[in-house]
């Protein structure tokens, strides 16, 4: 009988010391000792009953694993997209009417010493025969500014750069375009992230992957370039909430081990992405019918909506018992497993709380989530510079066709991902992040030396490949601890708020190869410390994986609590989150 009450008051306790919401911070008690143990970052206040009810992984969640992976296929397109639709090729002046039958290189030569923002002025009379056999007169010094180009386009074809002639003064238009784009992403990170814990996953999934298809489409209709800077802009801010939406909704139906391998699931997609992209601008190489073609699979997922559940765990935090249980009834049903006969009473004492406030960005800077947030900040910006900086430079690395380099290193990241997994599940989460950045940043300078000793492009691409297969499997395994990192209630804000310094990294990307300017060797350095600088800070934050698994609850028994156990991190009510 006391052992009853002792296990009833625990929980009574601790509800009424720590009412900070749903998730409770509670301060570390223990010894230097106990504080270099890797700690249960969410622990639980009881079993996991969305695990006790539908299993930690079955047909449903196989399924639903499978369909939500499916959304960061669109998301990678329009990311991936300006890589060939805002490719930067060689250009003239465009030829008179009367000189269109003279070669492109006696044009230049003859007409444009400087560069091809300015057009030495014509004689009266000027004939391609005459310059051709270098008797045309040659007006010294007497040069007007181009107001047309012609384009190089056997790498590529029409581009947002010759459609509104994005060159001279307005090259600058280019990389703004991208700027606004990826200034979209770091707001739709932090609002997305928030109103999705607020109204929940699936409502902004959908939603955002609607808003995402009726823009692919307008993006067909745009007639200028502030027009399309407009639709670029609300673009990101979409992208990147579907993407988040749908990682985090996938973590949380799962429990134990399968937390991690649902989270890599959602990656696979994104080298597939990359090859798709690449293949089809082979085959489409206009970028308004290569946006079309892409826009397509971002429709289709809308009929989704009738299929994909709302996140249990979602639903606990809130209140919702009964939206619950019936979703979860169903996700039972679906895996062939007996409903527990005091389902309801398991979902009692898992409802939250009733809160005083939603979620907020205060919350992510209170007790033990601020140096978590503080870490992961700074870890996100240099993990996005450095993979996005090898990803959506690989034109500025003139190694050869753009095409065929685009596709070499999309391969080498499938690879990369599926090694991921079992690195995760037996080497924890801190050290393979810091290893693989580390490898990355050498990689980067290996590849600097080496065309400098060897000049030789299969030695650069060599070398690029070892970077991008290692800053792969970062960029697969840092979402999935930033997961671990933080409990239901501000899960999907404290992803968004990572997503907000990988958003305002994303902003220095188009402009990370202008470095070059001041050494050509420089952009690629930059990367390499930044891998070092992101590998180190995590370092800082403490260990998710490699922890215990609970043991085995008997259904409808409390676990049983034990004193020595050290009460560290952040408590929670309705998740263990088990790693």
């Amino acid at each position: 009988m006391g052992e009853i009450n002792r296990l009833n008051t625990f929980p009574h306790i601790m509800r009424k010391c720590f009412k900070m919401g749903f998730f409770k911070i509670i301060p570390s008690q223990g010894s230097n000792k106990e504080k270099t143990r890797p700690v249960d970052l969410v622990e639980d206040e009881g079993p996991d009953v969305v695990s006790t009810i539908i299993g930690k992984y079955g047909r449903w969640q196989l399924l639903m694993t499978f369909l939500l992976s499916l959304f960061s296929l669109p998301c990678t397109f329009h990311i991936y997209l300006p890589t060939f639709t805002a490719k930067a090729t060689k250009f003239w002046c465009s030829r008179p009417d009367n000189l269109s039958n003279l070669s492109i290189t006696e044009w230049i030569n003859y007409s444009q010493p400087i560069n091809a923002c300015s057009v030495r002025k014509l004689p009266p009379g000027i004939t391609a025969e005459a310059i051709l056999n270098h008797t045309a007169p040659i007006l010294a010094n007497l040069f007007e500014k181009c107001t047309e180009w012609e384009y190089d386009r056997s790498e590529v074809g029409n581009t947002i750069i010759t459609e509104w002639n994005l060159v001279c003064d307005n090259a600058s238009l280019t990389s703004l375009a991208e700027v606004v784009f990826l200034i979209g992403i770091g707001v739709g990170g932090v609002i997305g992230g928030w109103i999705s814990d607020r109204f929940g996953r699936k409502r902004i999934l959908m939603g955002m992957i609607t808003a995402q298809s009726v823009l692919a489409i307008l993006s067909l209709l745009v007639r200028s370039y502030v027009q399309y800077v407009v639709v670029r802009l609300i673009m990101g801010f979409v992208s990147v909430s579907v993407v988040y939406a749908a990682f985090v909704l996938s973590v949380e139906l799962v429990g134990g081990k399968w937390v991690t391998i649902a989270g890599v699931c959602n990656f696979f997609p994104l080298p597939l992405a990359y090859l798709i992209v690449s293949l089809l601008s082979l085959v489409l190489p206009n970028w308004r019918d290569l946006q079309l073609a892409l826009s397509i699979p971002g429709c289709l997922l809308i009929a989704l909506w009738f299929v994909l559940p709302e996140s249990p765990r979602w639903l606990l935090s809130m209140g919702k018992t009964q939206e619950a249980k019936l979703m979860l009834q169903k996700a039972a049903m679906f895996n062939k497993r007996e409903l527990p006969a005091d389902i309801d009473k398991l979902l009692l004492l898992q409802k939250s709380e009733t809160r005083e406030e939603g979620p907020s960005v205060t919350m992510l800077f209170k007790g033990p989530l601020r140096k978590r947030t503080i870490c992961l900040f700074v870890a996100w910006f240099c993990m996005t510079i450095v993979y996005y900086g090898l990803l959506l430079n690989i034109g500025n690395f003139n190694i050869g066709n753009l095409h065929m380099t685009s596709i070499i290193l999309a391969i080498v990241e499938i690879p990369a991902i599926a090694v991921s997994v079992p690195i995760l599940l037996k080497g924890g989460r801190r050290i393979p992040i810091v290893s693989s950045m580390i490898i990355c940043g050498l990689a980067c300078v290996a590849s600097e030396l080496f065309s400098i000793a060897f000049e030789q492009e299969w030695v650069m691409i060599l070398c690029l490949m070892v970077g991008k297969f290692a800053i792969g499997s970062t960029n697969m395994m840092l979402p999935i601890y930033t997961v671990e990192l933080y409990p239901t209630v501000v899960r999907n804000l404290g992803v968004g708020a990572s997503q907000m310094s990988a958003g305002l990294a994303l902003i220095f990307i188009p402009y990370l190869w202008k470095l070059a300017a001041l050494n050509e060797h420089l952009p690629m350095v930059t990367i390499s410390a930044l891998g070092a600088i992101g590998g180190g800070i995590v370092l800082i934050l403490p260990e998710t994986g490699q922890l215990k698994e609970p043991p085995a609850t008997v259904v409808g028994k409390l676990p049983q609590y034990d004193s020595n156990s050290p009460c560290n991190g952040t408590f929670t009510v309705a998740d263990e989150r088990g790693h």
